[in-house]
């Protein structure tokens, strides 16, 4: 069994696995990278998420969130768990191609129960998650995201039709929130300014800066230089394109400027994260 470390929930590898009995962390709250996904190994545990408690057994599952107030309360003496922490960016580009309602779900229903036909498919999950992570390095980047995503995709498809997640009645400020992120899904490739956005939805830059910051904890720009950066990674690494034809594509003035702006959202350049 792999203990973790006193300070392991603030390593900033893009992902960190490993196994543990939490004995160092009841009580306290946790300090959790963007995305953790916790899997139960062996006996139980109380586990308190967002005020609610949750028993979390063997082979159950906890996704949670870096602003996901969580308390192991309690855990049974053979209690040991896999947990999985991916950084903001890698856990941005597995939620490319994932349903905005998923984040909803989990946010509301974190603890998944598999059910005893699906176990042997997360042993096997586990297996070759851990395969990737130690045997795998020319293309271990994609591996690791195709593999997270089919993981998150899985869940998906266990929501069911009847959730109140599906049919929830939003705020109008949670409304503009999820409207906003749909049009930079549609439009980032062709407009990166805020204004337009808040033009299209009829309210100020400020109003909608302050919406998305206390709804989804970034500003719009943020927002919008992220689905920019995933629109590009995916034409350099799925694609031939030269690096001035996905300029173009992207709508920016010239291959330099794009080049400085990849620099400066990624640190690295569009040759160096292509290769």
């Amino acid at each position: 069994m792999i203990n973790l470390a006193p300070d392991i929930f603030r390593k900033k590898e893009k992902v960190t696995i490993g196994e543990s009995n939490m004995e160092r962390h009841k009580g306290y709250p946790l300090k959790l990278s963007y995305t953790v996904i916790f899997i139960c190994m062996e006996g139980q545990a109380v586990v308190n998420v967002n005020f609610k408690n949750y028993l979390l057994k063997t082979n159950e599952i906890l996704v949670l969130s870096h602003d996901s107030i969580t308390i192991i309360l309690r855990t049974s003496k053979d209690f040991r768990l896999f947990y999985c922490m991916i950084d903001k960016d890698f856990a941005s580009e597995i939620a490319y191609n994932l349903p905005n309602y998923l984040f909803s779900f989990l946010w509301e229903s974190p603890l998944c129960i598999p059910k005893k036909t699906e176990l042997p498919l997360l042993d096997i999950w586990l297996g070759q998650f851990l395969h990737i992570m130690q045997e795998c390095t020319t293309h271990q980047h994609i591996m690791l995201r195709n593999h997270l995503q089919n993981f998150f995709l899985k869940i998906t498809e266990k929501i069911p039709q009847a959730s109140s997640i599906l049919r929830k009645e939003y705020s109008r400020k949670e409304i503009l929130c999820w409207k906003f992120w749909d049009m930079v899904g549609k439009h980032c490739t062709t407009h990166r300014d805020v204004a337009f956005y808040a033009k299209e939805l009829c309210i100020t830059p400020f109003y909608l800066s302050q919406i998305t910051k206390r709804q989804f904890n970034d500003s719009p720009k943020d927002l919008i230089n992220r689905q920019v950066i995933l629109e590009i990674k995916f034409l350099l690494s799925s694609t031939d394109l030269s690096i001035k034809e996905i300029a173009e594509q992207l709508h920016f003035e010239d291959t330099s400027y794009m080049c400085r702006y990849f620099r400066r959202q990624t640190g690295m350049s569009l040759s160096e994260y292509r290769k």
